[in-house]
């Protein structure tokens, strides 16, 4: 009887409904070429600068700012990015992103299940990029 008790009190209080979160105010989107790094902030940030971390070096990152709710930046680095990446904020605070989308995994995965006519494409344009090559 001690036990149902217990269990009982125990699933009272381990089933409380979470408490809701406030919904962003403002996102930036990173955009790599396999995929996308996706910051949710809880508040507009200052206008200033932004920097991604490549190859342990601080570059500065091109953010453009859409107004709206939540308030949408987006820059587009041209370089494939490990599953995470550093961004710091014009206040200088650092962020660790996870990124977002198929990996490289799936990708090979999803490429190896190509349609035939894809396929054929695919290397036609391969071997017109190779006879430019040689050609110069």
């Amino acid at each position: 009887m001690r036990i149902l008790l217990a269990l009982l009190l125990l699933t009272g209080f381990g089933c409380r409904k979470p408490e809701p979160l406030a919904p962003p105010q403002a996102r930036l989107i990173v955009r790599f070429l396999d995929r996308d790094a996706v910051l949710d902030l809880p508040a507009v940030p200052n206008p200033g600068p932004w920097r991604l971390m490549n190859t342990g070096l601080w570059e500065p990152l091109e953010v453009r700012w859409k107004a709206g709710v939540p308030s949408i930046g987006a820059a587009v680095v041209g370089r494939t990015a490990p599953d995470w990446v550093l961004l710091e904020g014009p206040a200088q605070d650092t962020y660790r992103v996870v990124m977002r989308g198929p990996g490289p995994e799936e990708l090979a995965l999803r490429n190896g299940h190509m349609d035939p006519d894809e396929r054929d494409a695919l290397a036609l344009l391969g071997v017109l990029w190779a006879l430019s090559w040689v050609r110069h």
